[in-house]
């Protein structure tokens, strides 16, 4: 149970810099973005509507991206949703194509869990954000 308590430290870690690695990947994104635009805007450069329409397109999606895992934060910090399971799911494929295979719905859509580095039974205990749904942390229960 220690090791597997300290294994889930790890991933809690883990699961909290991914949210932060993607807010600080979108934030940077949406200030090149807005660059360009306000060059655009501002200097009257020479770029096509195309390419200004794609820039603006990128800028609302980072955008978007920022204010969801932002909103996610709060709940990682709190400790995060709670579920407990005896089946862990397994994987089916190979890169891009794996797949998650379990008859639970709830862990299917889980992210940022190498499921393989745990035993498939027993009980555990996994919390999980509310939004982006980032795996925090795993125990297994004695």
């Amino acid at each position: 149970a220690q090791e597997s308590r300290g294994l889930g430290d790890v991933y809690k870690r883990q699961g909290l810099y991914d949210i932060l690695d993607f807010l600080i990947g979108s934030f940077i994104v949406l200030v090149i973005s807005l660059f360009f635009i306000w060059k655009k805007r501002i200097k009257d450069d020479d770029m096509d509507n195309e390419t200004l329409g794609v820039t603006i397109f990128i800028a609302c999606v980072s955008l978007i991206c920022l204010i969801t895992f932002s909103l996610d934060i709060p709940c990682a910090l709190r400790g995060g949703q709670e579920m407990y399971v005896n089946e862990l799911p397994s994987y089916i494929g190979f890169g891009r194509f794996r797949r998650t295979i379990t008859d639970n719905e709830e862990l299917k859509h889980l992210n940022g869990c190498i499921w393989d580095a745990y035993e498939k039974y027993g009980n555990y205990h996994i919390r999980y954000t509310k939004i982006t749904r980032i795996v925090l942390d795993i125990e297994k229960l004695d």
